[in-house]
């Protein structure tokens, strides 16, 4: 038979399908993976070395979402911070069960070095100390990571609550919003919250 005009496989598009099997499932297997693309599980070794490799292509699928390659200089590191933040919890509300299988596996890839590079830069800029930049893009991470998370759970998340038994948490539940809007609020406050609490650390 005539070789096909375009590959079957290629890099991307191994990343891009275990990406939404993971997001589908849960879970990524080689032969689930091979079934999705429409080969035979020996063909993806032709492109990737395992497992792991396979994890890398879905991180940076979503990197090209999320890079800080763009920011403005002049702007301020809180502005900046914001941005990135915004971004990278868009890209993991894309693929919500994907979150799991990708906040897990250790990060070796130079292009995500490069990410992580530019935010070093930014706080260390802004007057943070060496030690205190890790914590915080590990504190602003996870926070991202689970509201990206919480943009796919229910809209009410407590619920048969009584005012007899629980009466100060009836009196707030009852301002609080019951479909998406619940999700971006948190997200709203608690990135405020966050930033406000890294510039104080500044002040010290």
């Amino acid at each position: 038979m005539p070789r096909p005009r375009t590959p079957l496989l290629d890099r991307r598009r191994i990343g891009a399908a275990a990406l939404r099997l993971a997001d589908e499932q849960g879970v990524l297997t080689i032969p689930a993976l091979a079934r999705e693309l429409g080969v035979a599980p020996s063909a993806l070794y032709h492109h990737v070395s395992g497992r792991g490799e396979i994890i890398s292509l879905m991180r940076e699928e979503l990197a090209l979402e999320t890079s800080p390659d763009d920011w403005d200089s002049s702007q301020p590191w809180e502005q900046a911070l914001e941005e990135w933040a915004r971004s990278y919890r868009k890209a993991f509300a894309a693929h919500p069960g994907a979150v799991p299988l990708l906040a897990t596996a250790p990060l070796a890839e130079p292009f995500m070095h490069a990410m992580y590079e530019k935010v070093a830069e930014l706080l260390l800029t802004a007057g943070f100390t060496a030690s205190q930049v890790m914590p915080l893009i590990n504190a602003l991470e996870n926070f991202i990571l689970g509201s990206a998370l919480d943009l796919v759970a229910p809209p009410v998340m407590v619920s048969d609550v009584t005012r007899e038994t629980a009466p100060h948490l009836t009196a707030v539940l009852a301002g609080t919003p019951t479909d998406h809007r619940r999700a971006e609020l948190a997200f709203d406050v608690g990135l405020r919250a966050l930033l406000t609490g890294f510039r104080a650390l500044l002040t010290r």
